[in-house]
């Protein structure tokens, strides 16, 4: 099932920028966020080439938010709209229709600052179900006596039913919708009834937009068969912690639990995290979270970018596999500027020979030769850009390389639990 309110695409400023284009769905985790970053080598989400290309929210369109806006605050509103129960997202929806209503008859794209507003102030209207036009909205106006006085006695002279007193509630119902800049939803008819309140204010270089633990594994626990309250569970975490993470979703035990994660440091290795657990295998999971945490400490943004290239490149799906690529990380090599198979030609060729002139890779047989190159797994592309080997070998399956090097027995260490 997808939960992304919206898919956008992202790329870089550089003139070739759109090679590294990547898909970002929201709203998304700390991790997954700076993940795209990466792989579009973008280094400010505020200031990128972005387009949203798909959105998940009633009355809310691509055209209203824009292009090229800032990542961080696009991101909140995703979190806001995905964080709103089913009357807020009426509201929500009552709101953005009477947006558009005040841009017309030209419409710009609307600020994120406003939209992120709009999601604090669904309160703000006033929701009349189940009426759709002016005239049952001025039929609604006078059955509950919120017309004036005037008109209330002009009307009581009509005949009920009668094409008379349906054309006057029309026309009365149009006049107060006009007059309070009302709107006709799929829910009904609605208008303000307090003015909208500045609850977020935009502030230049603050991007403290996520709610993390800090923790490189984050795991729901719950109760079986989806019902109950869950506990939150950051690896790596000692017998007690996991232990009281089952008592806290009312269960006496992790064996009696359902656990999934729901972030990761390595967004990849969610799948190969679900599986894990899903066989009972807590005890891996929570190794493998101790391996990241040793990793965090003394790798940077490079280091775990070529490590996630390497997972890309070697296809793997397990954790067993991921630890021991972890280990042998020191072996390869990443070039992010790598994106095809011309630059990867041009990059190899001025090892060599530096001062070839630039014309010589802006034809067919520069990417042909490239080409060549990878086919001979002299290095593999990734999202993140080239990975090969330091030794100069060729790259065989690295999931493979790495498991012949490992030594016998399990590579993630068990706890009794």
């Amino acid at each position: 099932m997808n939960d992304s309110i919206f898919e956008v695409e992202i790329y870089n400023n550089n003139p070739k920028g759109y090679e590294a284009a990547t898909s970002l769905p929201m709203p998304a985790t700390w991790a997954e966020f700076h993940d795209a970053l990466q792989k579009a080598r973008i280094e400010d989400g505020r200031t990128c080439r972005n387009e949203i290309l798909t959105v998940h929210f009633q009355y809310l369109s691509e055209s209203m938010i824009g292009k090229d806006v800032n990542l961080y605050d696009l991101n909140l509103l995703a979190q806001r709209l995905a964080s709103l129960d089913k009357e807020q997202k009426i509201g929500m929806g009552a709101l953005l229709i009477m947006t558009k209503m005040e841009q017309r008859p030209h419409p710009d794209p609307i600020p994120l600052e406003r939209l992120i507003n709009l999601t604090y102030n669904t309160d703000a209207c006033r929701l009349v179900s189940q009426v759709y036009s002016d005239q049952e909205l001025g039929k609604f106006l006078y059955e509950n006596k919120m017309l004036s006085d005037e008109a209330m006695v002009f009307l009581d002279t009509t005949e009920d039913g009668s094409d008379f007193r349906d054309k006057l509630q029309k026309l009365l119902g149009e006049k107060h919708r006009q007059e309070n800049n009302g709107v006709f939803t799929r829910w009904g008819y609605s208008e303000l009834c307090r003015s909208i309140q500045n609850i977020y204010v935009y502030q230049p270089g603050e991007v403290c937009y996520f709610q993390r633990s800090d923790a490189p594994v984050v795991l729901e626990v719950k109760k079986r068969n989806n019902y109950g309250k869950a506990a939150v569970l950051n690896l790596p975490a000692i017998d007690a912690e996991i232990s009281q993470a089952a008592v806290s979703s009312d269960e006496a035990s992790v064996e009696e639990c359902d656990l999934r994660c729901t972030d990761c440091l390595i967004p990849s290795l969610r799948d190969a995290v679900n599986n894990a657990l899903h066989n009972g295998d807590i005890s891996q999971v929570n190794e493998f979270a101790r391996k990241l945490a040793q990793k965090e400490r003394v790798w940077g943004e490079a280091e775990f970018a070529k490590y996630k290239a390497l997972l890309e490149a070697g296809g793997c799906t397990s954790l067993q596999d991921a630890v021991q690529i972890m280990e042998e990380a020191g072996e390869y090599e990443l070039y992010s500027g790598i994106t095809g198979a011309s630059s990867y030609a041009e990059m190899v060729l001025r090892e060599q020979y530096p001062d070839l002139p630039e014309e010589l890779f802006r034809n067919r047989q520069a990417a042909s030769f490239g080409q060549k190159l990878l086919d001979e797994k002299m290095g593999v592309l990734t999202d993140y850009g080239l990975i090969r080997r330091k030794d100069g070998q060729p790259i065989q399956d690295i999931c493979q390389e790495s498991l012949e090097k490992a030594p016998s027995g399990p590579q993630l260490e068990k706890m009794e639990l």
